[in-house]
């Protein structure tokens, strides 16, 4: 009677903890894809619009003219930033809401 109980305990843990690793390894789908972060999503303001509007962070390029410390001379500079924007997906809103700093001195465009 103990053993019996000690195998059924025994399996039943492994059932469990196979349970655990099954639902996570069907919800990954495509290996190349990675994590894909939900964009936020709120309905539209604007007067006769019933659309959703969502908010995602690009990075946009500044071109900026400095002297690096690779060279003695003036030259431009392609500087990322990310800013926060928001679109409508059926009027024409659109708005950039927040700026992050720039990553400076950027990436030296005469190489």
């Amino acid at each position: 009677m103990k053993k019996t109980r000690k195998l059924l305990a025994l399996v039943l843990a492994l059932m469990m903890a196979f349970s655990c690793m099954v639902m996570p390894a069907m919800a990954h789908g495509d290996e190349d894809e990675g994590i894909m972060l939900l964009p936020a999503v709120r309905p539209c303001t604007e007067s006769n619009c019933s659309g959703v509007v969502t908010m995602r962070t690009i990075t946009r390029y500044m071109q900026w003219e400095t002297t690096c410390k690779d060279c003695n001379y003036p030259h431009m500079h392609r500087v990322p930033y990310l800013v926060d924007i928001e679109y409508c997906d059926s009027c024409s809103y659109s708005a950039e809401l927040k700026f992050y700093g720039h990553d400076f001195p950027g990436v030296c465009m005469h190489k």
